[in-house]
């Protein structure tokens, strides 16, 4: 059975009681104060899968944006697990650096999880903003190009292997989902007949199947919930499009980092 990691103990609010009884496998102790939020996505690990980001990049004295300029580019990089990336504007010399930073909030998209691709054309506005005491760039408005909202989702589950197809739903409970670490574990109520063998009784699911409308979402245990099972090429089962029953919206955290 899955219980959160024995180092996760190492950063607070949780505490894993598991390493000593297994009455009581893990308990929640609450977050400490200011705990809980601000763990956007990229600004506490998103579960890892991004780089770790250098200082921002402090703009030309007597820069000024201007927020009705929309410029195209081309996405350089996007590390989706902690939401962010950059942009090469098309113009070159007309953004200082001639490279913007992206962050997921300011994607338009109709996906249950927002993100862009490595050489997609984007469209986008520039705003400045500070981070880390810097005047820095960032990209705002983010869309395809005609300010059509961006709509990866769909191609990416094209390319999954589904347990029973990809509209099937099962339920179970969701023991756990850790913010920080971008994963959590569901059970699935027992019962169900596969169309695969092998399906666990428990499986896996991480930030990107966690459907909190495009927000990002919240710790969360002993949740129920509804999902789809999808299988990896090493033959790994998982959690897909994670709901709440009924199909609503699973628990987001209520504050962002900016």
């Amino acid at each position: 059975q899955a219980h959160p990691p024995a180092q996760a103990a190492l950063f607070e609010p949780y505490a894993f009681d598991h390493l000593r009884t297994k009455a009581m496998p893990w308990v929640y102790k609450g977050y400490p104060k200011g705990g809980g939020k601000g763990w956007g996505k990229g600004y506490g690990g998103g579960g890892g899968g991004g780089k770790g980001r250098s200082a921002p990049q402090a703009l030309p004295e007597g820069y000024e944006a201007n927020p009705s300029i929309t410029y195209v580019g081309t996405v350089d990089v996007y590390y989706k697990f902690s939401g962010y990336g950059f942009i090469i504007p098309e113009q070159q010399g007309v953004i200082p650096g001639d490279k913007v930073f992206a962050f997921w909030k300011n994607i338009r998209s109709t996906d249950r999880f927002p993100a862009l691709v490595k050489d997609m054309q984007v469209q986008f506005t520039v705003a400045v903003v500070e981070k880390q005491g810097v005047k820095t760039l960032q990209a705002e408005n983010i869309a395809a190009i005609g300010g059509v909202p961006i709509a990866v989702q769909d191609t990416l589950d094209e390319k999954k292997t589904f347990v029973g197809g990809q509209s099937l739903r099962y339920t179970g409970t969701l023991k756990f989902f850790l913010p920080k670490q971008g994963y959590g574990y569901i059970k699935i109520d027992p019962g169900y007949q596969y169309d695969k063998e092998g399906v666990p009784e428990e499986i896996r699911v991480e930030n990107t199947e966690m459907n909190c409308g495009g927000a990002n979402p919240a710790y969360m245990e002993d949740l129920k919930v509804e999902f789809g099972i999808w299988v990896t090429a090493k033959g790994v089962f998982k959690g897909y499009n994670v709901t709440l029953p009924g199909g609503a919206l699973l628990p987001a955290v209520e504050e962002e980092v900016k």
